[in-house]
């Protein structure tokens, strides 16, 4: 892939993502497949969440990005599953802020191994929560897969920056989306 694409495709993401829309809620009638695909870009959150850990595979063996990809895929279906059946939603929001500066940290030290990713996948589970508070039954089967594929590109465009941009510029890049998150709300 081209240098000139993966800085395009990050500064599209980016310019996709409403700084204050992080988790606005989702209308039962817009859970759908469509509302799925676009919500990943809606929300700073889980924008830098997805490409950190793109990025944060980046570094590891095939075997450990393949795992990290789909774990992290299934721990926000997992998430959202949970959220939907417990409405538990104290400290949610905390927790997903508390992912954002872990990937960044782990970025910024160009992480390897499996503590890294099981600390990442654990902190995902609570983006997918969220979503399991703000859907309808419904959006499992509508609203979810549209979420997962989007998030599987993000995490591609991720995977890119990760190969092209030093660690440590990532991992400012992405504590500095985490600040700002947490300033705005």
């Amino acid at each position: 892939m081209k240098t000139r694409n993966v800085y395009l495709t990050g500064l599209a993401l980016l310019f996709c993502s409403p700084l204050l829309l992080a988790h606005p809620g989702h209308d039962p009638i817009q859970s759908n497949f469509i509302s799925g695909l676009l919500h990943p870009l809606t929300g700073l959150d889980h924008l830098a969440m997805l490409l950190g850990i793109g990025a944060l595979g980046a570094w590891q063996t095939a075997k450990q990005r393949s795992q990290l990809y789909t774990g992290t895929l299934g721990i926000l279906f997992a998430g959202a599953i949970l959220g939907l059946l417990t409405g538990f939603e104290s400290g949610i929001e905390a927790m997903i802020l508390a992912s954002m500066f872990l990937i960044a940290v782990a970025l910024f030290f160009s992480a390897r191994g499996l503590l890294p990713m099981l600390a990442a996948l654990a902190l995902v589970m609570f983006h997918g929560w969220a979503h399991g508070l703000e859907m309808p039954a419904g959006g499992v089967f509508t609203f979810m897969p549209g979420m997962l594929i989007m998030a599987s590109v993000i995490m591609t465009a991720g995977y890119a920056l990760g190969k092209t941009f030093q660690p440590k510029w990532l991992g400012a890049g992405s504590g500095a989306a985490a600040l700002l998150i947490t300033l705005l709300g």
